[in-house]
């Protein structure tokens, strides 16, 4: 898979959360069903809150840490790794993006970029310095190192901009992804791979959860859990949004 199928970005036709919106009993704070890869998850708040009660240990090694340091570090690639991301990766593969690391053009990404301004559609923008960022990593990468060792490790550097693209969402996203790599061929992107654009897949989803992000943090923010409190502030929307794709929706869970 070419680094430029991960990171292709599109925009689709907004999706009505209201239509579909379903009232969360915390705090008397509505949640509305956000879309993950082409289905609803109909209770945010509930899978967010399973995955900070069960993957705490997660959160306070791995998230904490995001957007502390603005080059990847030893620290950074070891809270990628099992018992936190499960990452397997090795000490001559962390060697090798240490070294990456030292060259790689972090000046042309701001800490604060976003996926949501990674817009494909417009030149020397910052789709194109996302783009250059991440291939730096990828394109020399040594054997053993894919998309989810990469991406772990990026996601901590720019956080509101890299996704994790780990086995799990790489399939929950597969269909859509080839769809989204279609809409930018058609809409005649430069940028436009020829298979899968899970980078432009998810940005939509993360476009049009806009609202419904925001209201998911405004409830979670007064939960008992202090962590899902702080979580809720600190998480970025495209690790809250992970969260909800790599999480089974309870409410299907429930009903299996």
């Amino acid at each position: 898979m070419a680094a430029c199928e991960v990171v292709t970005v599109c925009r689709t036709e907004g999706w009505d959360l209201m239509e579909t919106s379903s009232r969360n009993q915390e705090a008397g704070t509505t949640v509305v069903p956000i879309e993950v890869a082409g289905r609803p998850v109909n209770d945010p708040l509930g899978v967010f809150v399973d995955y900070c009660e069960r993957h705490a240990r997660t959160i306070r090694a791995y998230d904490w840490l995001a957007g502390t340091h603005p080059v990847l570090t030893p620290e950074l690639i070891k809270v990628t790794r099992a018992p936190y991301m499960g990452s397997r990766i090795s000490r001559e593969q962390e060697r090798h993006l240490l070294r990456l690391s030292e060259t790689a053009p972090w000046d042309d990404v701001p800490p604060d970029a976003h996926l949501r301004d990674a817009d494909p559609m417009l030149d020397d923008g910052h789709y194109d310095s996302a783009l250059r960022l991440y291939q730096h990593f990828f394109q020399d990468r040594p054997p053993g190192v894919g998309h989810a060792k990469v991406s772990k490790a990026l996601h901590l550097v720019r956080p509101r901009l890299f996704l994790i693209l780990d086995s799990a969402l790489l399939r929950r996203y597969r269909r859509v992804a080839e769809i989204a790599a279609l809409e930018l061929q058609h809409a005649g992107s430069r940028h436009a791979p020829p298979r899968r654009a899970y980078w432009a897949a998810y940005r939509t989803d993360l476009l049009r959860a806009t609202e419904g992000l925001a209201l998911l943090r405004r409830a979670a923010r007064v939960h008992a859990n202090p962590l899902v409190a702080e979580a809720a502030v600190r998480l970025s929307d495209v690790r809250l949004l992970d969260i909800l794709a790599w999480m089974p929706d309870r409410d299907v869970s429930a009903a299996s």
